[in-house]
C-alpha cells in the first residue's frame, strides 16, 4: 500500500503512519512463515538424500570385499565358485536397491518441485493448498531439470474447475477490519448530515475515487 494513496485520501501523517506499518508486519511475518516452511522442507529432503547416499556407499564397500575373496580364491575351485555366487546375488541386491534409491530420489525431488510451486499460489483454506498439491503430486508432470512440463496449464484448468480453492479480495465489508481484528475508526464526511455514519476505509476509497474534491475526517469514537 502506497503512502501517497493514503495521503491523498487526506489522512493525517500519525493516521497513515499506523496503516502503514501494520501493513508492512503483516507482509514481512507472511514471509516468514513462508521461509522458514520452506526451509524445513528442503533440510528433510536433504537429510534423506544424505542417508540414501550412505546405503549406496555401503554396498560399495561389499563389492569390494567380494572382490578381495575371489583374488584370494582363485586357486581354489570351490571357495571360488562360491564367492562368484556370492558375487552375483550381491550385485543383483545391489542394483535392486539403487534402482530403489533412484526412484525415491526422483519422486522425492518431484514432490518439492510441486510443492514449491504451489507455495507461490494463494488458496482460499490450508485445505484447499492439501487437495491441489495432492492431486498435482497425482498427475506425474515429466521434469525438465528443475521445471514441470505442463503445470502452468494444469494451475489454469484447476482455478476454471475449482475457483473457490484459490483466493480473492475481501469483501467490501470484510475490509472494515484491520490486520490486528480491530474495527477502523468510523469515517464522518463534514458538511452532509444526510451521510450514514460509520463508513469503512473501502467506502471512503471509493467515494473519493468518484468525488475527488471531497473532504473527510474521522470521528475518534
Amino acid at each position: 500500500m502506497k503512502r501517497s494513496f493514503l495521503e491523498d485520501l487526506g489522512l493525517d501523517k500519525e493516521t497513515v503512519d499506523k496503516i502503514i506499518a501494520e501493513n508492512g508486519s503483516d507482509i514481512e511475518n507472511a514471509k516468514a512463515a513462508a521461509a522458514k516452511k520452506f526451509d524445513t522442507e528442503r533440510d528433510t529432503f536433504k537429510g534423506q538424500l544424505s542417508d540414501l547416499q550412505a546405503q549406496v556407499a555401503q554396498r560399495d564397500t561389499d563389492l569390494s570385499d567380494i572382490q578381495k575373496q575371489l583374488s584370494a580364491a582363485q586357486e581354489n575351485a570351490d571357495k571360488l565358485a562360491e564367492a562368484q555366487n556370492s558375487l552375483k546375488g550381491l550385485q543383483s541386491k545391489y542394483d535392486a536397491e539403487r534402482k530403489d534409491w533412484e526412484a525415491k530420489t526422483a519422486q522425492q525431488a518431484y514432490e518439492f518441485a510441486v510443492r514449491e510451486r504451489a507455495n507461490a499460489l494463494e488458496f482460499s483454506s490450508t485445505a484447499a493448498k492439501k487437495e491441489f498439491i495432492r492431486d498435482a503430486i497425482s498427475k506425474g508432470f515429466k521434469m525438465e531439470q528443475d521445471k514441470l512440463l505442463g503445470f502452468d496449464d494444469y494451475v489454469s484448468l484447476y482455478k476454471e474447475s475449482d475457483p473457490g480453492a484459490f483466493a480473492t479480495a475481501a469483501p467490501a465489508a470484510e475490509q472494515d477490519t484491520a490486520h490486528d481484528g480491530k474495527k477502523q475508526p468510523d469515517i464522518v464526511l463534514p458538511g452532509k448530515s444526510d451521510e450514514k455514519p460509520g463508513k469503512s476505509l473501502s467506502d471512503l476509497m471509493k467515494a473519493k475515487n468518484a468525488n475527488p474534491g471531497m473532504v473527510i475526517s474521522f470521528d475518534s469514537k
